[in-house]
């Protein structure tokens, strides 16, 4: 079914990261081959007093803890659940798991490149449960609009310009409209250049952060906020290459039959060697 949605949104409900640690349900997830969802889910980490029935020693971890974070590593192909509901590790999410605990920013460019040729391949619009609600006119490719919008903004962007800007961006026209508009708000922040934020309330940062966090890998290709001005992401100088040849890879928008075809690509997308695998 066709969505109607136009605009980017925050459906996303968990980051992703690998640095400076990394989430506390990757390892477990990226472990996961051949696994129920079930399975899975009692696996990972939870507290008693925040699940579904509570009390310590007597609750059982919420289903959300499972369907979040699984949402966010398909979302960059690092897992799915095949066509009998077994969840499946790919090659990337494979080679993911071998690099976890030895990564730091001195070697995350290694694994990085086969992500930033990954990500480069995925669509807003996809038949994943946050891909499909999108309108049939929607063309973008996120993650690659993101190293875009940085690449011709001086390696860097705010909050405020993803949301009232960038999650603007559906198809080529409109990345390069809200890349003008960016440069013109940073010129003048008076003129009025950027358009009505996307997300909005109170927990709207709850929901750009994800993005960024899917973007740059679990921040091996970008940098935290944090980790500089608390303004802007940064990419990381270490990255910038990988990035900018990354992002010119034109892919062609697909239909994909079902969300285990379209990780597949995406996974098959990073063009990982036999010794990363």
């Amino acid at each position: 079914m066709n969505g109607t949605a136009r605009t980017w949104t925050g459906s996303l409900h968990q980051t992703f990261r690998l640095l400076p640690a990394p989430s506390s349900s990757l390892k477990v997830f990226l472990s996961s081959d051949g696994c129920s969802p079930q399975q899975v889910l009692s696996s990972l980490p939870y507290e008693a007093a925040r699940s579904q029935t509570g009390g310590a020693g007597t609750g059982l971890p919420d289903p959300k803890r499972y369907r979040d974070p699984k949402a966010v590593y398909q979302t960059v192909g690092l897992v799915y659940e095949d066509r009998s509901g077994v969840v499946r590790v790919t090659e990337l999410g494979a080679a993911t798991l071998r690099w976890i605990d030895i990564l730091s920013p001195k070697n995350v460019v290694v694994l990085g490149r086969y992500a930033a040729y990954a990500l480069a391949a995925c669509q807003l619009r996809n038949p994943t449960g946050s891909g499909r609600v999108y309108h049939p006119s929607v063309n973008a490719f996120p993650f690659s609009y993101i190293w875009r919008a940085m690449l011709a903004l001086d390696d860097k962007i705010t909050s405020e310009e993803l949301n009232c800007a960038l999650f603007y961006a559906i198809d080529e026209p409109s990345l390069q409209d809200a890349v003008e508009r960016i440069s013109r708000h940073r010129a003048d922040p008076g003129a009025g250049a950027l358009r009505p934020e996307v997300l909005v309330g109170a927990r709207k940062n709850d929901r750009i952060v994800p993005w960024i966090s899917l973007a740059s890998f679990g921040y091996s290709l970008i940098q935290d906020k944090r980790e500089s001005d608390s303004i802007h992401y940064r990419i990381r100088p270490e990255a910038r290459r990988l990035l900018q040849e990354a992002s010119q890879i034109k892919h062609r928008h697909r239909d994909f039959v079902d969300t285990t075809a379209y990780v597949r690509h995406i996974s098959a997308s990073a063009c990982l060697p036999k010794d990363v695998r």
